[in-house]
């Protein structure tokens, strides 16, 4: 996918296989806990409990995704074939690395999971069918969403959208397969996820050695101490930032199980809601993402200033989209997760705050793009944790005194106001109007 301008309309074009693939990327988990919250209220609030920490661990190595799409982009644009293949490497082993490593580290202490996400005994058999296979299989959910983003790197959007349709779609089929026809109840939602992501992992490395430059020869390559440095420092500051996002996440779930199975079952119905419209962004996320490195890192900055400013304006756009959208249609997107009137009830406490958060968010999701394509790793991580400490945790805790979804929703909300606000000021230093 080539940019052949600078106008909204080009960038828009661009942009829209990565919007599309990323809108795929939370889909599944969407339609899993559409077609489980159909099952039983039970097996809804067990979903949650072990999606939690299956999203918490994903979130928490998310620096495998920006950081091999940024660095990849770097050597793609170079055309350093020797320097592109040993990038592929190190991204691959520490993705199997932290596959491995993620297995292990849940599947043997499995109880004290469930009990730090604030499980209940009559969760607990629901919540082993999911979780067991999920944890078994984990190492090729790490490698499916690495092996991703490389291609990414390489500017290949609409094989990625391609393989995401694939991989949501099998997900889909397979999930609603084991559930219904095949009655295997939970399981069957973890063993189609698994399949999935096994079939979209062999099919994008595939892409990978057939790319220009690669071959089987990213086997043999051997990265010099400064590629190792250079993926460690990025790695580590995204470490950061994913860390802290994932412990608010996961806070959140622990807090909403505190309020009961109704509360808890009705906050993964709304975090669904609420991250459909984060992915969506995503895509243009990513664009700032491979055009900031394109052109901040050649010294076009006037270039840089005015494609960062037209994804901004284009977030913004889709961020009143989804608040018009959930106005309009609230009660039917939420009868589709769930039938349960306690459920819809709950969510009631925190209707208006969601769907009005929704241009906050999108301003906040597309500056945080804009920052990974300028290499602001560190920024990103300090104010994360600046952000959770100030804002997030001082007004979800508050919900053990006043007990309500609200107080933990506001605590997510304003913290990507907070991350909106940095954000704008580090491109502002950084870019500009594109002097200097």
């Amino acid at each position: 996918m080539k940019l052949t301008g600078l106008r909204l309309k080009d960038l828009w074009w661009f942009s829209l296989p990565s919007i599309v693939s990323s809108v795929f990327e939370p889909l599944a988990s969407i339609v899993d806990t559409a077609l489980v919250g159909r099952l039983s209220t039970t097996s809804l609030g067990a979903l949650a409990l072990a999606a939690a920490i299956f999203n918490a661990i994903t979130w928490m190595f998310n620096f495998l995704v920006h950081a091999s799409t940024q660095t990849v982009a770097d050597y793609q644009a170079a055309k350093d074939h020797e320097l592109l293949r040993g990038r592929i490497k190190i991204a691959l082993f520490v993705a199997s690395a932290v596959g491995l490593t993620c297995s292990a580290v849940l599947w043997f202490p499995k109880d004290f999971w469930f009990m730090l996400a604030g499980g209940k005994p009559e969760l607990l058999l629901e919540f082993e069918a999911y979780f067991r296979p999920r944890t078994a299989f984990h190492f090729f959910t790490v490698l499916s969403i690495t092996s991703l983003s490389i291609l990414r790197g390489f500017g290949k959007l609409k094989l990625v959208l391609w393989l995401m349709i694939l991989s949501t779609g099998s997900n889909i089929f397979l999930s609603w397969l084991f559930l219904y026809p095949l009655d295997w109840g939970l399981k069957g939602a973890a063993y189609g996820t698994i399949l999935a992501h096994i079939l979209t992992f062999v099919v994008a490395l595939v892409a990978i050695i057939r790319h220009p430059g690669v071959g089987l020869g990213f086997l043999q390559a051997k990265p010099d101490k400064g590629q190792w440095l250079k993926f460690g420092k990025s790695s580590f500051d995204l470490f950061g930032r994913s860390f802290t996002l994932t412990v608010c996440f996961f806070t959140s779930t622990r807090l909403a199980s505190q309020l009961g199975v109704v509360a808890l079952g009705a906050h993964q119905v709304l975090l669904q809601v609420w991250l459909l419209a984060s992915f969506f962004l995503d895509g243009l996320a990513i664009s700032g993402n491979i055009l900031g490195a394109r052109f901040y890192f050649a010294g076009q900055l006037k270039r840089t200033a005015l494609v960062f400013r037209q994804l901004l304006i284009l977030g913004l756009y889709v961020g009143v989209t989804f608040t018009i959208l959930y106005l309009i249609s609230w009660d039917f997107i939420i009868s589709l997760f769930t039938t349960d009137p306690a459920v819809a009830k709950t969510m009631g406490q925190v209707k208006v705050l969601v769907i009005l958060s929704q241009a906050i968010s999108a301003v906040a999701f597309v500056y945080d793009g804009l920052i990974f394509g300028l290499s602001g790793f560190d920024y990103l991580r300090k104010h994360m944790i600046f952000g959770a400490l100030l804002v997030f945790f001082p007004l979800a805790i508050w919900s053990l005194k006043d007990p309500s979804l609200a107080w933990i929703w506001a605590g997510l909300v304003f913290l990507n106001l907070y991350r909106g606000i940095t954000g704008a000021r580090y491109i502002q230093n950084k870019v500009g109007h594109g002097q200097g």
